[in-house]
């Protein structure tokens, strides 16, 4: 893609492994909170705070962040770090991964119901992750990985099917459905591009670019959508600001980094299956937040998810 460096072999000069596991955990713990926090500003259940549509949401957030990646961008084409080819390529990355994943996450979540749009916004995404690593020629697709995989499925099944399963054929959830399976192939497919290609070009600067094409994308959206009215964001509640920043500043600038760092250092099968926790930590916040109860479902979905995650990255690659 550019002329800038090779990396080097996995686990040759990378960073420590014990940093880029935290890293991983960290980018998972925050998306998992990220719910809540999009929860409280999409549907705020206090007199006097200001509800934001969807597609807004998803603009001011990654707006904010997208800030924090213009200066390394900039430096990086000022030193010739990066060509134009890339340029290009990173963009139509960041329509798939950030404009597309939202707007077609948004659509499954409002089509559907939370049950169908955790199993297949999440549960899928190391599925078809480890699918495209082989197509690729990127991985071994092996027996055992794939069973452990399908253990962590089955453990995100356990706890997100704990409520009743309401299914229907109607054209909205076919549509809905439908949304979330592309959208959890688009995010399939920017783990594989972006290990590719971070080859040669640094994590931050394909971060960069990928965000900033996407918040590009977004804001143009929004500014289409009838539901934003963008005025309403002086009325934002201090409480919401907060959350509005903990989704642009962890969620994005900090979550997407050490997440493509850990790309850049381990097969892409082995940093997806992590995306198995995130129900669990909605169900760990609901818990603390909301008062919430454990249930042996949950116990034994967790038991699930941590074998598949410890099994799929003792593998030998």
């Amino acid at each position: 893609m550019s002329k800038v460096r090779r990396q080097q072999p996995q686990g040759q000069g990378g960073g420590p492994s014990l940093f880029i596991s935290l890293g991983i955990w960290f980018a998972i713990l925050c998306w998992g909170g990220a719910y809540v926090a999009a929860r409280f500003l999409l549907h705020p259940d206090q007199a006097g705070f200001v509800a934001l549509p969807p597609l807004m949401l998803a603009a001011l957030r990654f707006g904010i962040a997208a800030l924090f990646f213009v200066v390394p961008l900039l430096q990086a084409i000022w030193h010739r770090q990066i060509s134009g080819h890339a340029l290009v390529l990173m963009a139509l990355l960041g329509q798939l991964t950030f404009t597309l994943y939202y707007w077609l996450q948004y659509i499954g979540i409002a089509q559907t119901n939370a049950s169908i749009a955790a199993i297949l916004g999440v549960g899928l995404i190391p599925l078809f992750t480890t699918m495209l690593a082989y197509m690729f020629g990127a991985e071994r697709l092996t027996l055992p990985l794939v069973a452990f995989l399908l253990l962590g499925f089955l453990g995100v099944a356990l706890i997100v099917f704990q409520q009743p399963l309401s299914v229907s054929l109607h054209s909205g959830f076919v549509l809905g459905a439908g949304c979330l399976i592309a959208n959890t192939l688009f995010f399939a497919i920017y783990n594989n591009l972006s290990k590719r290609w971070m080859q040669d070009i640094s994590p931050v600067v394909l971060t960069a670019g990928t965000m900033i094409s996407g918040a590009i994308g977004l804001l143009v959206l929004s500014w289409l959508d009838p539901l934003s009215q963008w005025q309403t964001v002086r009325r934002l509640h201090l409480s919401q600001w907060l959350a509005v920043l903990f989704l642009a500043l962890a969620c994005s600038v900090g979550a997407y980094f050490t997440y493509n760092l850990a790309l850049s250092q381990r097969d892409a099968s082995r940093v997806a299956v992590y995306f198995y926790v995130e129900p669990l930590v909605a169900i760990v916040l609901g818990m603390t937040l909301l008062g919430e109860h454990l249930t042996w479902q949950t116990v034994l979905g967790a038991l699930a998810i941590g074998g598949s995650i410890l099994a799929v990255n003792r593998i030998k690659p």
